[in-house]
């Protein structure tokens, strides 16, 4: 029966052991533990001053003794009393920790400060700039709409003159044709006129040939008779 609790307490601290080798421990408070070649208080001291706060890395632990394998950072191993051992970091490095971080977060607090003040200031700018865009806009929008009046007034004007060119081009077409048909008629009231004189002119001389012979005849026959 002794032999079998010896088994299975050999057993559960090796079981112990697997289960804590990739924990770390800490040494709790403010002491300095004293780190032994064994597990007891009868076994020699190999290091006198292992402060609180130093961190250590489980090798073994025996419940039994209630004493813990550990090797220090500098690659010395021995045991300790599980009394001293803290699995978490100790206050102290917890303050400094915590005095670390908030170091940290202030920094970055002084940081976002900065660029939210940078960043209002280009808010600022921007918002200047945006109602500085905005009246120009507003202008030209302006501008547009009198220059959309005039290039419709200045259409109107280009169509009015067209229709105005083209009538135009009408009427001295119907200018040419009446200058066309006064030469014609000019010619033919001419030749019409130079015709009726000839005629005039020809009749004329038919009545004074005529003429001319009755009396010649008239003469002729007054001879005759006497």
């Amino acid at each position: 029966m002794k032999n079998l609790i010896k088994v299975l307490l050999i057993g559960g601290s090796i079981l112990a052991t697997d289960l804590v080798s990739a924990q770390t421990a800490y040494i709790r408070d403010t002491i300095y533990v004293p780190l032994r070649s064994g597990e007891g208080s009868s076994y020699r001291i190999i290091h006198k001053g292992m402060r609180s706060g130093s961190k250590l890395e489980v090798l073994q632990v025996s419940e039994e003794s209630g004493y813990t394998k550990v090797r220090t950072s500098k690659g010395i191993e021995g045991w300790l009393q599980n009394q001293y051992l803290s699995y978490e970091p100790v206050a102290s490095l917890k303050l400094v920790t915590a005095e670390k971080e908030i170091a940290r977060l202030t920094t970055d607090n002084k940081a976002l400060s900065s660029s939210k003040n940078e960043l209002s200031g280009k808010s600022s700018n921007l918002s200047s700039l945006v109602k500085k865009l905005e009246k120009e806009n507003a202008s030209l929008t302006k501008e547009l709409n009198e220059i959309k009046t005039i290039s419709s007034g200045a259409l109107k004007l280009n169509e009015d003159n067209l229709k105005l060119t083209e009538s135009t081009q009408l009427l001295k077409t119907k200018i040419d044709l009446l200058e066309a048909d006064n030469t014609r008629l000019q010619g033919d009231k001419t030749k019409s006129m130079w015709l009726t004189g000839a005629s005039i002119a020809f009749i004329g001389i038919c009545f004074g040939w005529f003429f001319s012979s009755r009396k010649r005849k008239g003469g002729s026959w007054g001879n005759s008779g006497l």
